[in-house]
């Protein structure tokens, strides 16, 4: 399995710095035309055979313009959501530092660490028995969080060391069983800045 890797498009609350967890808040204009210049670019790149997402409304909104470009189906899975933030849902991140820096901190009605790390272990396990053995290019689009973790779990490497995980970046790796990962690139948003993946924006 090649498995290529997404962070959903930009949210308003993305653009103005408040914590979103499992809300529904929508892409916004700049997310819309990401997702279109990530869905173009990997039409052009790779031939998906399936798209798997978190079946929040921004991850939902990402899969199903990259869909329109790749034409894919698409299964949606809670397994795939960002780390929940409980009570921080809607706070600023200055309000909410805790949660993302502190690594023993339980955010009332929300995900530990380790919580979190169970679910993103569970939700690649589960991913990884329907396609793992199977010779497919399989699309995945969830969240930063998620991102950071599938590094940390699944390739072993230090989430910390890339810069910047941009809306839509992209990371590709095989699997070639056994828990052994390939990695090709991670976080990558070419799309972004070349003129090839740009034009009018299209989606839900």
């Amino acid at each position: 399995m090649r498995l290529y890797l997404v962070r959903h498009g930009e949210t308003e609350y993305n653009k103005t710095g408040y914590v979103q967890g499992h809300s529904t808040v929508p892409l916004n204009a700049t997310g819309i035309e990401q997702a279109t210049r990530l869905g173009r670019r990997l039409a052009a790149e790779a031939t998906l055979d399936h798209i798997y997402a978190s079946d929040l409304k921004r991850t939902a909104m990402t899969a199903e313009i990259v869909a329109e470009h790749t034409r894919q189906a698409i299964t949606y899975h809670p397994l795939f959501r960002e780390r929940d933030p409980g009570d921080h849902t809607d706070q600023t991140f200055e309000q909410a530092i805790a949660f993302f820096q502190d690594m023993d901190y339980e955010p009332p009605n929300g995900e530990s660490v380790p919580v979190f790390v169970d679910r993103v272990t569970r939700a690649m396990d589960h991913l990884l028995e329907l396609e793992g053995d199977k010779a497919r290019n399989i699309g995945l689009v969830t969240h930063g969080m998620f991102c950071r973790a599938f590094m940390h779990i699944c390739l072993a490497r230090d989430p910390e060391e890339i810069e910047s995980w941009r809306n839509t970046c992209l990371t590709v790796a095989d699997y070639h069983g056994d828990g052994e990962w390939e990695v090709h690139t991670i976080a990558d948003a070419a799309h972004l800045d070349s003129e090839e993946f740009s034009g009018n924006a299209t989606g839900a």
